[in-house]
C-alpha cells in the first residue's frame, strides 16, 4: 500500500459550510496564559456543537493537518486511516462514503470525522464546475502515516501542508467540534481544558496572549492551541460584519 507524504504546495458521524480566500491554509501555535478584555464574554455558553467523534483511547503523540483542494470532478482514490482524522468544508461540496454506509453530501461548514480502520470508498468532488477545499486533522501515534492508499495514485492530489502540531503522547479518544460567532466587534474567552485546534470560519479575528504580539487570523486560517486550561481571547477585528469559528477540542 502507498501512504501520502507531505509535500509542499456526529460520537456517530463520519463526515458530518464557509467561505474562505484562496490562500493556503496557516497555523499559529499559541501558548496558555492570556490577559482578557474586561467587557469579553467569560464561557463557552454560545457554542453550538456541530459533530462529535469518539474513538477507542490513544496516545496522540503528534497532530498533522492538510489543506486539501481538490480540482471540479476530482475522485479521491480509496483509502484507509489508521489515525482518527476530524475536519471542515471550507469551500464546496464533497461526495463521502465509508465502505458499508450510504453515501452523503458534506457542504461548506460541516465538520467531519474519518475512522480509524473503515475503507473510505468516496471522498469526491461533487462539483463538475466548481473547487472544493477542505482542511483535515489527523491525531497520529507514533509512526502512524497521514493516509494509506490501497494502489498508487493516478492523479495528482492537491495538499498544503500545515505545521504539525506536537501532543506529547496526550491520551485521547474524543474531540467535539464546535461553532463560535461573534458579533461585530466582540470578544469572547474560550476557555479549553485540552487542547484546542481551530478555523476562522468567517471574518477576521484577534487573538491575544499575556506577553506576546497579537494574533490576525482570517477566514480560512487555523489555529492551534497547545496547552490544556488555557483561555484565549478571541475579538472579532471587524465593527461592521461578525466573525466565526470553528474549534476542535480534544479530550
Amino acid at each position: 500500500m502507498k501512504t501520502l507524504t507531505k509535500k509542499p504546495v456526529k460520537n456517530n458521524t463520519h463526515k458530518s459550510s464557509i467561505s474562505t480566500t484562496k490562500t493556503r491554509l496557516a497555523i499559529a501555535v499559541m501558548a496558555a496564559t492570556l490577559s482578557f478584555p474586561a467587557l469579553a464574554n467569560q464561557d463557552n455558553s454560545h457554542d453550538v456543537k456541530l459533530l462529535q467523534a469518539r474513538f477507542d483511547a490513544r496516545s496522540v503523540v503528534q497532530v498533522e493537518a492538510g489543506d486539501f483542494h481538490f480540482k471540479p470532478g476530482q475522485v479521491a482514490p480509496i483509502h484507509t486511516h489508521t489515525a482518527p482524522a476530524v475536519g471542515y468544508v471550507v469551500k464546496g461540496e464533497i461526495i463521502y462514503q465509508v465502505e458499508g454506509e450510504k453515501q452523503i453530501i458534506l457542504r461548506e461548514g460541516d465538520a467531519f470525522y474519518e475512522p480509524v480502520g473503515p475503507r473510505i470508498l468516496r471522498f469526491d468532488n461533487a462539483s463538475a464546475t466548481e473547487e472544493a477545499i477542505f482542511v483535515d486533522f489527523n491525531l497520529e501515534q507514533e509512526g502512524e502515516p497521514f493516509i494509506v492508499f490501497e494502489k498508487p495514485l493516478t492523479e495528482a492530489i492537491d495538499r498544503g501542508t500545515l505545521p504539525t502540531v506536537k501532543l506529547d503522547g496526550q491520551q485521547v479518544s474524543t474531540v467535539d467540534i464546535y461553532e463560535r460567532k461573534l458579533n461585530p466587534a466582540e470578544s469572547s474567552i474560550l476557555k479549553t481544558g485540552e487542547p484546542a485546534l481551530g478555523i476562522v470560519a468567517q471574518g477576521v479575528v484577534l487573538i491575544r496572549e499575556q506577553g506576546k504580539p497579537e494574533q490576525r487570523v482570517v477566514a480560512g486560517s487555523t489555529f492551534a492551541l497547545t496547552e490544556g486550561g488555557a483561555n484565549t481571547t478571541i475579538t472579532n477585528a471587524s465593527s461592521e460584519v461578525p466573525a466565526k469559528v470553528i474549534t476542535f477540542r480534544v479530550l
